[in-house]
């Protein structure tokens, strides 16, 4: 249970709004696993992981750093700066796996990748920008794609991930 709780923290740690996202650069663990295969960062510091990290620490007698480690899945076709990361939450000096975190869709600028608007399909459109018609901006097809490979393959949709931070927070609000 635990496990699940530290992977929604993670997820909604680094699955930022796009606003936050444009403050990402190519220095980005994600970029940079995008555009080099592999990359290895610190996990960010938030209240909420520092204490989930210091309670694995102190199980495992071990104040070695934990680390997001991210991997290349493979580059869209369509949008070829773009393409499908998976990582993991390890922690080398013991070589513990907190969790295998997840997948995520990203871009060399560190950005989502351009969708589409459903009145014009062929033309990819900014995360950050509107569709003519005021229709939602939709995943282009082979992003589509990905997302529903992931999630047949036991990923959490970004909804699961929502409901269960707020049972989770629900959950320590009824507690207290």
């Amino acid at each position: 249970m635990k496990k699940i709780v530290f992977f929604v923290l993670i997820v909604a740690v680094l699955s930022t709004p796009i606003t936050q996202a444009q403050q990402i650069t190519r220095t980005s663990v994600f970029a940079q696993a995008l555009i080099e295969g592999s990359a290895t960062s610190p996990l960010p510091s938030y209240k909420q992981l520092d204490a989930v990290v210091q309670t694995h620490q102190k199980k495992t007698h071990d104040t070695g750093p934990v680390l997001i480690q991210a991997k290349r899945l493979f580059r869209f076709q369509q949008q070829s700066r773009c393409g499908r990361i998976i990582f993991s939450i390890v922690q080398p000096s013991n070589g513990a796996v907190l969790t295998n975190g997840g997948q995520l869709n990203v871009c060399e600028d560190g950005l989502p990748p351009w969708r589409i608007c459903k009145n014009n399909p062929k033309i990819l459109i900014s995360p950050q920008d509107h569709c003519s018609d005021n229709s939602e901006l939709q995943d282009t097809p082979e992003v589509e794609q990905a997302i529903k490979t992931a999630l047949a393959n036991g990923d959490l949709s970004q909804i699961q991930v929502s409901q269960q931070l707020k049972d989770a927070a629900a959950k320590k609000g009824a507690a207290k």
